[in-house]
């Protein structure tokens, strides 16, 4: 466990999903009897095992099969999890990726897939090293962008008709008594601000449908032990808007290295005319920009198209899903005629 927390700390790309304090209660929670795999690839340095240095962290998944769909092994994720980019040593990555290849090529494995993980930077470098290493062609399943703030971008001279909007209704919440922008900065303030987060996610859209994590007792204890360990580890940032001293917003970021990723967020649909969600995310965005030295760029976690992020000042990081097959006939073919068989599946449903 220390060894896999010094590999958190300090991994090629940021991924607070993959850390100790999350993945173990994700699983333990939501995932008691679903098949895992974990696989720790170490480096020798010496003929000593303690001289073993831990340079990758993978989990798998077992992904059950489906309509024209192949059994493969997926790196672990679910809607609680938004990133499953591998954790990997800074020095030399793509030799860890390709170990990792050439292990899962010995197992029973045929297919992995690999989703939402990043389609550029230095993750993607090292893995086009590793499939031309191991002679693998995978097939890209998807690829999409994803919203983050970054502190190298420029902002437009002048407001758009976007954020002029904004400022007005932020002006008419004003009308209405004191409004502020709170950031959790004491730990015994923490209790308070996880209830009035999950009381405002119930009262909402997700409360209806039945997907607020208050809902259900697992859901809501991993909330409340993931806030509390990220916060005792200094990875926790919760922000909200307040009116007369009540959250009418709120969000809740986890922290990795120099990365912040949006995780979850609420607002009051009381005020929903008002858009205080949007309000909030401006303050956050002006608040990571002069005021978090430590931190280089924010995740929205979401696709540059959404509703949110269109009205917000962005640059965009594209992600991707790609299934790489494990030295296997059948997996490779199938990776091969997945394009032409995604397209009889449009045809036949569209007609």
């Amino acid at each position: 466990l220390p060894a896999w927390q010094r590999l958190s700390n300090s991994s090629l790309v940021a991924n607070p999903f993959y850390e100790p304090y999350y993945l173990l209660p994700a699983i333990q929670n939501l995932h008691p009897k679903d098949q895992l795999k974990f696989c720790f690839v170490f480096r020798k340095s010496g003929s000593n095992q303690r001289d073993e240095q831990l340079t990758g962290f993978f989990p798998l998944h077992k992904r059950s099969n489906s309509l024209l769909s192949m059994p493969r092994w997926r790196l672990f994720n679910d809607d609680l999890i938004l990133r499953s980019v591998p954790l990997l040593e800074n020095s030399h990555p793509e030799q860890t990726l390709t170990a990792f290849l050439q292990w899962a090529a010995r197992t029973d494995i045929r297919l992995l897939e690999f989703d939402r993980v990043p389609g550029e930077g230095p993750f993607q470098h090292a893995l086009i090293h590793a499939l031309r290493e191991t002679r693998t062609i995978p097939c890209y399943a998807d690829q999409t962008s994803n919203a983050v703030l970054d502190k190298s971008m420029r902002e437009p001279e002048g407001k758009s008709r976007a954020m002029r909007e904004i400022g007005r209704k932020r002006r008419r919440l004003e009308d209405l008594g004191r409004l502020e922008f709170r950031i959790l900065e004491d730990r015994e303030s923490l209790p308070q601000w996880q209830q009035d987060f999950l009381r405002l996610e119930a009262s909402g859209w997700k409360g209806r449908e039945g997907t607020a994590l208050a809902l259900t007792d697992r859901e809501r204890e991993l909330f409340l032990t993931i806030t509390r360990q990220a916060s005792d580890r200094g990875k926790l940032l919760m922000a909200g808007l307040f009116l007369n001293d009540q959250p009418i917003a709120m969000k809740c970021n986890l922290v990795s290295g120099q990365e912040g990723l949006a995780w979850k967020i609420a607002y009051d649909e009381e005020y929903s005319r008002f858009s205080p969600g949007l309000v909030l995310e401006v303050d956050h965005k002006e608040y990571f920009l002069n005021h978090q030295p430590h931190l280089t760029r924010i995740d929205f976690c979401a696709c540059s198209a959404h509703p949110l992020c269109r009205r917000i000042e962005h640059s965009q990081f594209c992600m991707q899903r790609l299934l790489i097959p494990c030295h296997s006939l059948i997996a490779g073919l199938y990776c091969d005629l997945l394009p032409l068989l995604r397209r009889l599946k449009r045809h036949f449903l569209h007609n």
